[in-house]
């Protein structure tokens, strides 16, 4: 029960709904009882010989029912009397009354449902933008130590197990309770004695579902785990399909795929089996009573301790309180195969956000210098990235950051964004430390081109334009112009509408990264970081690029990270980096003077290029 009212909460902000589906709901329940209970005046007619002796039958039922024997005896009356003893009329009567009961039953029954529809729609709209939203606000760091396929599978899979669970939980909490209570009391007021001993079978029956339920749950938590590794797979598969093709690894890919899928199906089947077994033990479980109460019942009515017709209600009534018994117990065990989803969800909105904003931020303004002081940063797992590292910028230098794969240059600048917080010493823009700004407020001061150009299936206007689609195409177009872009844009289709495909998938190589420095240049930041921004165009264009990043960068502080350092002789400051500390600094002649480990970097390439 407590993984029901786990569920319940994310329904909590639709309470009027919820009020209006209980109101009819209850509606339905009293007019089902209703067309049950219709049953009784049937049979008293069908039973009689004329209208006279219908009028003069009496029940036999004692104790508790007894009011309502006296009660149903007068209707009796009354109603002979309508049909002016006439059984045939009587009997055309009482058809015109079910149908019109049963209609107004479904009626109702339709309207909680349309409502019932609103509300798990609603709810499972809340938790996906709440997802989503949280996926917005956490680190990178957060993302670099979980699986994308397995994020996937949370949103998709994950939510719609709690979509299920949600709609059968509210259900559970007391529509099928209210079918149960109000059906009981029929069943009390028909005949108490039966009615004891259908309630000893309930331990028994609770006992029986606790036990399916929680080894269901447990299954249910591996088998989500199990299927984010597939979703995972399959996800990384397509984005390297092409170099699974060239390496001849499909064989490889495949192996490691059927592995885990068949991971996963056998534990599905598993938890489907117990799933499975609900439905057909509730059954048993409802027939074994019902054969009981025909024996008992029928004894009674050999024993003239009850009415035939009284009787045959009473099983009419038993017999509709067995599927309210087995929804509820089916909404038992789909609450404990969701938990397992609940849970995933819980994880990953519940994940500390580790780069939070202060309380009392300040506004951010760069007049003067950035600079790093004594900065570490170091992963989760404690290894350093970042050792010891001080540097200080002056406004409107060029800063080219060289060095050996691995050195910590892209990690440097994704502390200076703050991606990531440092672990120690602190960065500060004009002397204020960048955790005392909002996060969005210092990344309005940055623009950046990473190594690999990330697009969106978007139009070249709207990825150009990143989150800005009310700046004029005139802009737009100017960006593109100044990063050599705008000539092959003109040649597309549909030109600055052209939708671009994931990721890009339409364009070169070359191409994606033009339009990177476009949406960077247009940005127009103060601080520009460019992390081998020019690494995937041609000859022609790197040249025509790197004109346009030179006069851009005349009147912004910026900071290059190059491999091929003929890209950077002309920065103002070379800083060269090894295992994440500051080895050497300096001009390019300068350190060609030192002969350390740039000179040997600069030596090696000259070498390889000959």
């Amino acid at each position: 029960m407590k993984a029901v009212l786990k569920f319940l909460r994310y329904a909590g902000n639709h309470k009027r709904l919820i009020f209006l589906n209980f109101i009819f709901n209850l509606l339905y329940v009293v007019f089902q009882l209703v067309t049950l209970m219709m049953i009784m005046p049937v049979l008293r007619f069908l039973f009689s010989k004329d209208g006279a002796n219908a009028q003069a039958l009496s029940s036999k039922n004692y104790g508790v029912g007894q009011w309502f024997s006296d009660q149903y005896q007068s209707f009796i009356t009354w109603f002979g009397s309508l049909a002016k003893g006439e059984p045939f009329t009587a009997l055309a009567y009482l058809c015109v009354a079910l149908v019109c009961v049963t209609i107004m039953k479904n009626g109702f029954r339709f309207l909680a449902m349309n409502f019932m529809v609103l509300i798990r729609n609603r709810s499972i709209q809340e938790i996906r933008q709440g997802v989503y939203q949280k996926c917005l606000d956490l680190p990178i760091a957060y993302f670099n130590n979980e699986r994308k396929g397995d994020l996937m599978s949370r949103m998709s899979n994950d939510i719609k197990e709690i979509e299920f669970a949600l709609m059968v939980s509210l259900e559970a909490l007391y529509f099928q309770p209210l079918n149960i209570l109000l059906f009981m009391v029929a069943l009390v007021v028909l005949s108490a004695k039966l009615t004891v001993y259908i309630l000893l079978f309930l331990p028994l029956t609770a006992l029986i579902i606790g036990l399916i339920g929680r080894s269901l749950r447990k299954r249910s938590v591996k088998n989500q785990v199990l299927l984010g590794k597939v979703m995972s797979a399959y996800e990384e598969t397509l984005g390297g399909i092409r170099i699974i093709k060239a390496f001849n690894a499909s064989s490889f890919f495949a192996k490691k795929y059927n592995e885990q899928d068949e991971a996963y199906t056998k534990n599905n089947i598993g938890v489907q089996r117990r799933y499975d077994l609900s439905s057909p033990m509730s059954e048993t479980i409802g027939i074994s009573v019902s054969a009981l109460l025909l024996w008992l019942g029928g004894s009674m009515v050999f024993r003239h301790e009850l009415d035939p017709e009284f009787f045959l209600t009473y099983f009419a009534i038993f017999s509709q309180l067995i599927p309210p018994f087995k929804a509820f117990s089916n909404a038992l065990y789909a609450a404990q195969k969701g938990m397992a989803s609940l849970e995933r969800i819980q994880e990953l909105v519940s994940a500390p956000i580790t780069v939070e904003d202060p309380q009392n931020p300040k506004i951010p303004v760069f007049t003067s210098s950035l600079s790093l002081n004594n900065v570490g940063f170091s992963y989760l797992d404690g290894s350093p990235v970042i050792q010891q590292f001080d540097l200080h910028i002056k406004k409107g230098q060029t800063i080219a950051l060289v060095g050996p794969s691995g050195a910590g240059k892209t990690t440097l600048t994704d502390l200076v964004a703050r991606f990531y917080d440092v672990s120690s010493g602190g960065i500060c823009i004009d002397g204020v430390d960048i955790r005392e700004f909002e996060q969005e407020a210092l990344r309005r001061l940055i623009g950046i081109v990473n190594q690999e150009s990330i697009l969106f299936n978007e139009s070249v206007r709207n990825n150009i334009a990143l989150g800005r689609p009310e700046l004029p195409l005139e802009d737009v177009i100017n960006a593109a112009k100044a990063a050599n872009a705008h000539e092959f844009i003109m040649e597309m289709e549909q030109g600055y509408d052209t939708e671009i495909g994931e990721r890009g998938g339409k364009l070169s190589g070359g191409q994606k990264q033009r339009l990177a420095i476009a949406r960077a240049l247009l940005k127009d930041p103060e601080i520009l970081i460019l992390d081998e921004a020019t690494s995937a165009l041609d000859s022609k264009s790197e040249k025509a690029v790197q004109q346009a990043l030179e006069l851009l960068m005349k009147h912004r502080t910026s900071i290059i990270i190059a491999h091929r350092l003929s890209t950077v002789v002309h920065a103002d400051l070379i800083v060269v980096m090894d295992k994440g500390k500051l080895v050497e600094s300096g001009t390019h002649n300068e350190l060609l003077e030192k002969k350390g480990m740039y000179y040997n970097l600069i030596q090696l390439q000259q070498l390889l290029s000959n």
